[in-house]
């Protein structure tokens, strides 16, 4: 017979990791994402199960309905437009945390520049080159797209459409 052994209590070094995916479902979708009044509070339940969930079988498991039943909400345009809206404002929240370590991560790149190891500072210096090469054509595209963009806008006969 095994002796019972005694769990210890979760600490900061031996707490158990939380599993990916294993969110709750059902987490509240602010009203300004979301129209009020044009889906169920299941349907809230599900637009926050498919933003956490990998698959659509797990996210109608997590909301509490069958998968047939998610699959033709998906088709409904109400519920379809809610769920983009959703994914875009996490999208932009992701976004903007990101920005906000970009200096940071900058920061860090240009540290690296002085490492003692050559290799480190030859991959550094190349990524630091890539990246400003990147911004370069980019902020040059973004130029030369205003620009026509301008001069389309010119062109048109009291600012009509391109199609007359």
């Amino acid at each position: 017979m095994k002796p019972i052994m005694k769990q210890k209590k979760p600490t900061k070094t031996n707490k158990p990791e939380r599993k990916p995916g294993k969110k709750t479902a059902g987490a509240i979708i602010p009203a300004e994402i979301i129209p009020a009044g044009e889906l169920t509070p299941r349907q809230h339940k599900a637009i926050a199960a498919l933003l956490e969930a990998p698959t659509i079988t797990a996210a109608a498991q997590a909301a509490g309905v069958a998968r047939v039943t998610l699959y033709e909400w998906l088709k409904q345009g109400p519920f379809r437009g809610a769920l983009e809206t959703a994914r875009a404002s996490l999208y932009r929240a992701g976004m903007d945390t990101l920005k906000g370590a970009a200096e940071k991560a900058a920061g860090r790149l240009i540290e690296l520049l002085d490492s003692r190891n050559e290799n480190t500072r030859r991959l550094t210096a190349h990524e630091i080159l890539t990246l400003a090469i990147r911004i370069d054509e980019n902020q040059t595209l973004e130029k030369r797209l205003t620009a026509l963009e301008q001069a389309l806008e010119a062109a048109r006969p009291g600012g009509e459409g391109l199609n007359g």
